[in-house]
């Protein structure tokens, strides 16, 4: 009989991979809404945007929210909204409307990514830092098989809203594997321990670690979001070849996620930090300088990226100990205004305004600020650690 603990990663990381279908349909469908809507890129990204702004909503009230309902009540409520969000964007019948739905999505999901975060801290506290690293691996087989679920859909003779209404099958799954478990709930204890809010938002760390992955989302979805129209636009690929490319990338986020958990603390994670954010710099850049024949560097990118988010969470989780949570969800917050600022609103007006290529190029800008802060907060540790 499978123990409940072993139940309880089992449904942690099937909402997470739930979670990575579901968003990242987005990369594939863009260009359709596009021209079902007669949008331009900035109004898709601002379209887009309000994913990420759902998703602000609750991370910023996420530890308010968990201590009031508790996890149980709050993924069940968490699973009935996103199925009703799904429902909402496929029956949305202009920009406004879709919107309004992709505003509710983006908050549904993040309530599944929340729980999945914190079944997995509660259940492995003595192994924190692997299992989250294994758990966002499967945020990327859900990027893998987005592409695919959204190209079969197509291929089937449906509209690209349907991949949103069909994938309530994953929801209605993770519904089945709910009533199977025991959901632990938040220890009491450990909120003595916290840190006040305000204390945190003011420590130089928290400040440096939320603008780390503010550029790091940001940059993540930006390639998930504009890589297709890039493709399609700039260099006439086909659906087939962007789908390929697209689930290469999340092939490679899988992969570099899976290698993390082994070799990150052997490495150190601020090496590690700096070290693959200077290789993807490289790769993107090269790709960008080199032309379509190298067009292939800029998913495998993602082995690089992918490493960024997961450590970073861990070396908070160590940093500030019992605050460790707090500071992630603040963090997070910071992430999904990146993904809102840097995706979807800058990205979008430069691609507009110049072009595509340069948009990318943008991104490349925006990892080497990321890589010399990181490496000025491996400096201000130090100093702390020595003071």
């Amino acid at each position: 009989m499978i123990k409940n603990k072993q139940r309880l990663i089992i449904l942690a990381f099937t909402m997470m991979l739930t979670h990575g279908i579901i968003n990242n349909l987005r990369g594939q469908v863009g260009p359709y809404i596009i021209n079902d809507l007669k949008l331009n890129y900035s109004q898709l990204g601002f379209l887009l945007s309000f994913i990420s702004i759902g998703a602000m909503s609750i991370f910023f009230l996420s530890g308010k929210i968990i201590e009031k309902y508790g996890l149980y009540k709050l993924l069940s409520y968490g699973l009935i909204h996103t199925t009703a969000a799904l429902l909402s964007v496929h029956y949305a019948q202009n920009y406004y409307s879709l919107i309004f739905s992709l505003f509710l999505l983006g908050s549904g999901l993040t309530i599944i990514n929340i729980i999945a975060v914190n079944i997995t801290s509660i259940t492995y506290s003595k192994k924190r830092g692997k299992m989250i690293n294994l758990l966002h691996l499967f945020y990327g087989v859900g990027g893998i098989i987005a592409p695919y679920f959204v190209t079969f859909v197509l291929k089937s003779g449906f509209k690209w809203s349907y991949s949103f209404l069909f994938s309530i099958i994953f929801i209605i799954f993770i519904f089945f594997e709910l009533k199977k478990v025991k959901i632990p709930k938040i220890e009491a204890s450990s909120k003595k321990l916290m840190r006040t809010t305000k204390d945190l938002l003011t420590d130089k760390k928290v400040i440096l670690f939320s603008s780390i992955i503010f550029l790091q989302i940001g940059v993540e979805f930006s390639l998930v979001t504009w890589l297709a129209p890039f493709l399609k636009d700039v260099q006439g690929r086909t659906d087939l070849f962007i789908s390929f490319y697209l689930s290469l990338f999340f092939i490679s986020f899988t992969l570099g996620r899976l290698a993390a958990s082994f070799i990150v603390e052997k490495i150190g994670y601020y090496d590690f930090l700096l070290i693959s954010g200077v290789i993807s710099i490289i790769l993107i850049s090269t790709a960008l300088i080199g032309g379509p024949a190298y067009t292939i560097l800029i998913p495998l990118s993602g082995l690089f990226l992918a490493v960024q988010v997961p450590t970073l969470q861990a070396l908070i989780l160590d940093t500030f100990a019992e605050s460790g949570i707090k500071v992630v969800g603040f963090a997070q917050t910071a992430g999904m205004i990146g993904l809102t600022v840097i995706s979807n609103w800058v990205v979008g007006f430069i691609n507009d305004l110049i072009g595509l290529k340069a948009g990318f190029s943008f991104l490349v800008l925006i990892l080497i600020i990321s890589v010399i802060l990181t490496y000025y907060l491996k400096k201000t540790t130090k100093k702390t650690l020595l003071n």
